[in-house]
């Protein structure tokens, strides 16, 4: 049986941290009739970006996390501004952050990174025949590194957890379906 939505009584909100803010929403179960003060997070939708070359190389960065306390290997990716399209962040932060730049882009369709208590999704785009067009243009709180990895080592990284940000695998994952004929949602 596939459980009925629940009803959404009231929201107010909560407390406000520059990068995402909480809501207080109170929710009735169909099933019991309890309700429920949930706790919501609302942040910016993000993006990210498996940029790959013309010599098959893939783009990474290396950068410190705060919430991990490390360096980790990722993809380009970050918030869309308010009111920019998800494709124009892509190119965007792709520029920024590695310097580079793509001849094709493909769009790979969209995820909740954490439907639990999260309202944003992450858009994933595919960057072909990407060139380094210039330097990198960092935010204030960025310090990246940009390293180049054959696309045919990428499985073994995750694999082995060289790169373990759940929402980068889910980006590379996109793209492997795309390469099975698996139309992006």
């Amino acid at each position: 049986m596939i459980p009925k939505p629940w009803k959404k009584l009231s929201s107010r909100p909560g407390t406000d941290h520059r990068i995402f803010s909480i809501v207080y929403e109170l929710f009735v179960s169909p099933r019991t009739g309890r309700e429920l003060d949930a706790v919501i997070v609302k942040a910016p939708d993000w993006v990210n970006v498996v940029a790959i070359t013309e010599d098959q190389q893939c783009v990474l960065i290396h950068q410190y996390r705060f919430g991990t306390d490390e360096v980790t290997l990722e993809i380009p990716g970050g918030i869309i501004d308010e009111g920019e399209a998800p494709f124009a962040a892509a190119v965007r932060e792709l520029r920024e952050e590695t310097g580079y730049e793509a001849a094709r882009w493909t769009a790979l369709g969209s995820i909740a990174p954490n439907p639990a208590f999260q309202r944003n999704r992450l858009y994933s785009f595919l960057a072909e025949g990407c060139h380094r067009a210039g330097e990198q243009q960092l935010d204030p709180g960025e310090d990246i590194g940009v390293q180049l990895c054959p696309l045919t080592e990428i499985d073994d990284l995750l694999a082995r957890g060289a790169m373990d940000h759940a929402l980068v695998a889910v980006a590379f994952q996109k793209v492997a379906l795309l390469a099975k004929g698996v139309p992006p949602r």
